[in-house]
């Protein structure tokens, strides 16, 4: 899995490359810029988020039937 730093270089070679290309074999077009920033935002802000499975987990009480307490 890449980390934050190739989706950032991967979002700057899209930035120096020209959005739409054609040649005699086709047509090329990338998504839009903000679309891209978008994306790469959500990428980041996901692979931070996902740092330990077990942080999705949420902690309860649990209360057998016929116990006090």
């Amino acid at each position: 899995m890449a980390d934050n730093d190739d989706v950032i270089d991967a979002l700057a070679a899209n930035l120096a490359q020209p959005r739409r290309a054609r040649t005699d074999a086709g047509e090329v077009e990338q998504h839009e810029l903000d679309r891209q920033v978008e994306a790469a935002k959500f990428v980041m802000q996901s692979r931070a988020a996902s740092v330990s499975p077990f942080k999705s987990l949420r902690m309860a009480r649990i209360e057998y039937p016929g116990a006090t307490g």
